[in-house]
């Protein structure tokens, strides 16, 4: 019963790693096409929320539209209620003068009819007259005559014109009641109108903070996406390193009949002046790097090349940091890319990646170690 469970066990880890080796770049693919999905539905999420942002906007907007219309009809009803308030008190102050008119006139007549009563008793041809009922007559008969035709006519003008202008002030305190009551009820619509902006006001401010969130959260889901690629493309390139250092036909140094080459050979660094051709990503830099390392060092320069990064300029690490054709790590890149002439310059960029490369082999051979100490891949030339 054990033998049987030992080789149970034994093809259960046999099928594993076999899974593991054949599934590992599917994984990596499931990996990054999740990763991207995530980030579709991130964008999808963000486009929702961007008009949820124009939509609260534009609701806004139209109530500040209406707040607008208010306030312009409030300053109307306040320039119609001035017009009416000065007609009032120019109506009053007729009414006023109309009273003192009247006032005026009456003590007037008052006079003039003492007047007449006067003259009736300084009458000589009346002056026999002693009865109480013909003098009374007689000056009351002058009294009435005199007010008849100097006064009746005055009094009542005055009268009818203050009437007219009593009625004009009624009229004219209706209409300031009816605007008042007019502005009373604009007054509410404007209380009502702000209370919604300042809700609307609220929506827009919570409606830009989702904004804000989801477009965030797509970001760093294209964050994610980008790392997931990185992987994948790492994982390919560390495949690739195994491949090569497994079957690379140039793991020794070449046959070749050709003359040495015109440069001193290194005694540090095992170059192989041999002619070697790489991949197709790799030898679209063969002439950029013929440029900046030594003849007899172009073909083991590539070789470098090809186990780094395959000849992918964009090549990164996602774990180390590493960055470039050759792989630069972010602090040795800092120190090294400004003493070989570029400061400010990406590890992105192919030429300063290449002679960057170049000049620390270089210094590394000066030293008296190996051309190609700094990397890992060296041993694909051993």
């Amino acid at each position: 019963m054990r033998l049987p469970r030992l080789l149970f066990v034994g093809l259960a880890l046999v099928l594993l790693i076999a899974v593991l080796v054949v599934d590992g770049g599917s994984a990596y693919a499931q990996d990054v096409g999740h990763t991207e999905q995530n980030a579709a539905d991130a964008a999808e999420r963000s486009d929702v929320a961007a008009g949820l942002v124009d939509a609260a906007v534009a609701n806004r907007a139209e109530i500040e539209i209406q707040l607008a219309a208010t306030f312009t009809r409030i300053s109307d009803l306040a320039a119609q209620l001035s017009t009416v308030a000065a007609g009032l008190d120019k109506v009053e102050g007729q009414i006023v003068f109309a009273d003192a008119e009247m006032t005026s006139i009456e003590a007037e007549i008052e006079a003039q009819a003492v007047d007449a009563y006067m003259n009736a008793l300084a009458v000589p041809m009346l002056s026999f007259v002693n009865s109480d009922t013909v003098e009374s007559a007689l000056v009351v008969g002058v009294v009435v005559e005199a007010v008849v035709i100097s006064g009746r006519q005055a009094i009542e003008h005055l009268v009818a014109k203050k009437n007219e202008l009593e009625t004009l002030q009624a009229d004219y305190l209706t209409k300031q009641d009816e605007v008042a009551d007019l502005k009373a009820e604009v007054d509410l619509e404007v209380a009502k109108l702000a209370a919604l902006y300042d809700q609307a006001d609220a929506k827009v401010a919570y409606a830009i903070r989702k904004a804000n969130t989801a477009d965030a959260e797509y970001r760093s889901a294209l964050s994610a996406v980008d790392s997931a690629r990185a992987r994948e493309a790492e994982q390919k390139r560390q495949d690739e390193r195994t491949t090569t250092t497994a079957t690379n036909p140039s793991s020794s140094p070449p046959t070749t009949t050709s003359p040495p080459p015109t440069s001193p050979p290194t005694t540090s660094g095992g170059g192989s002046g041999g002619s070697w051709t790489g991949k197709p990503g790799v030898e679209q830099w063969r002439g950029l790097v013929s440029q900046y390392f030594p003849a007899h060092r172009v073909d083991e320069a590539l070789q470098i090349m090809q186990c780094e990064s395959l000849g992918d300029p964009n090549a990164y690490n996602p774990y180390s940091g590493a960055s470039g054709l050759y792989q630069f790590l972010p602090a040795t890149w800092a120190t090294t890319a400004p003493m070989a002439g570029f400061p400010d310059v990406s590890a992105f960029e192919p030429a300063a990646n290449i002679a960057t490369a170049a000049w620390l082999a270089n210094r590394y051979e000066q030293l008296g170690q190996n051309y190609w100490q700094p990397w890992s891949c060296r041993q694909v030339l051993t």
